[in-house]
């Protein structure tokens, strides 16, 4: 056995001893140690799998768990989009973005965050000179749960570890509407017109073997950031984070075309419109987009958080002393 291995075994036992929830943590951990298992890990060809298992076992021991420890806050920044009609420019069509969140800090190192986010995304064929000639707007609604994990010991309100870099990730719902905007001949101006309900590509129509998509798509958060202590009570940060949604059709564009003459006949005029806005008749069946892929949507925030009163309790493996040395 290496003896990072038998450091962070022997570091997992001590622990052990300490309490009843931590023994059972670690007694798992420890049967995990043994000789064979290590041996099994140095015969892997990615060696990183056994840095992150020992590194997520130093993060859980090594923190003070604090009992009380809850913030709530908010976030204002913009939001993109990337899918068939943006495939890669970053902040793309920012649109201005907002959060409201509440995060319970576990330890220094880690925290659960639960957050309700609202941001615009748009595109047009018309930015990328592409002759297809759609376009589209969505208002998205998001609830989510996220796991962060701070580089650096941190927590609001103290003076000796203020700053920290930290990672996210997590998962979500998001609330998904599509619209595009319609050439109205009458007044010469554009309306917005809801997509999903004109089956552009043939969803739920006789002959096309499509379901409607759902307007609530599952989304996988995952990103980075920066805090800041800056008073006891209120610490400010900076975050960016992407979302993958498990939908192509953020965009209303996933798959082939439709045949225009037969959405016209069932849903109107403007269901004909926009499964083929380009002018020239492109052949049902043909590519519309690219559905091999899912869309995703960026979130890039300032942020505000406010630390909610409360006695902060260590666990039994810690003085008090600890924390009172940290907030110096």
């Amino acid at each position: 056995m290496t003896e990072s291995a038998r450091v962070s075994c022997l570091s997992g036992s001590a622990w052990a001893a300490n309490g009843l929830a931590m023994n059972s943590t670690f007694t798992i951990f420890a049967r995990f140690c043994t000789n064979e298992r290590m041996d099994i890990l140095r015969r892997m060809r990615h060696r990183g799998v056994s840095l992150v298992l020992f590194s997520v076992m130093g993060l859980v021991a090594c923190q003070p768990l604090l009992a009380q420890r809850s913030e709530i806050g908010f976030g204002v920044g913009g939001s993109f989009y990337m899918g068939d009609i943006n495939p890669k420019k970053i902040f793309y069509k920012t649109q201005w973005a907002g959060s409201l969140f509440y995060r319970y800090n576990i330890n220094t190192r880690m925290a659960l965050r639960f957050g309700l986010s609202y941001g615009r995304i748009m595109g047009a064929d018309s930015d990328f000179g592409n002759l297809r000639n759609l376009n589209f707007r969505n208002d998205l609604w998001e609830v989510s749960a996220l796991w962060e994990v701070n580089f650096l010991d941190f927590f609001t309100g103290s003076r000796q570890h203020r700053l920290a870099p930290y990672l996210v990730l997590g998962a979500g719902m998001a609330m998904s509407d599509p619209y595009g905007a319609y050439p109205d001949a009458e007044t010469g101006s554009s309306r917005w017109v809801a997509l999903r309900p004109l089956r552009t590509e043939g969803q739920g129509v006789e002959g096309y073997d499509l379901k409607p998509y759902s307007r609530f798509q599952f989304v996988v958060p995952m990103g980075l950031g920066l805090k800041f202590s800056v008073f006891r009570f209120m610490s400010i940060g900076v975050e960016w984070t992407m979302r993958l949604a498990f939908t192509d059709y953020l965009d209303d564009v996933g798959g082939t075309y439709a045949d225009p003459g037969i959405l016209g006949s069932q849903y109107g005029p403007e269901s004909a419109y926009f499964a083929d806005p380009s002018g020239t008749c492109h052949q049902a069946g043909s590519r519309r987009g690219d559905a091999g892929t899912y869309d995703w949507y960026s979130f890039a925030l300032f942020t505000v958080s406010f630390r909610l009163p409360g006695k902060d309790v260590l666990c039994p493996a810690y003085d008090g002393t600890s924390l009172s040395k940290k907030r110096r």
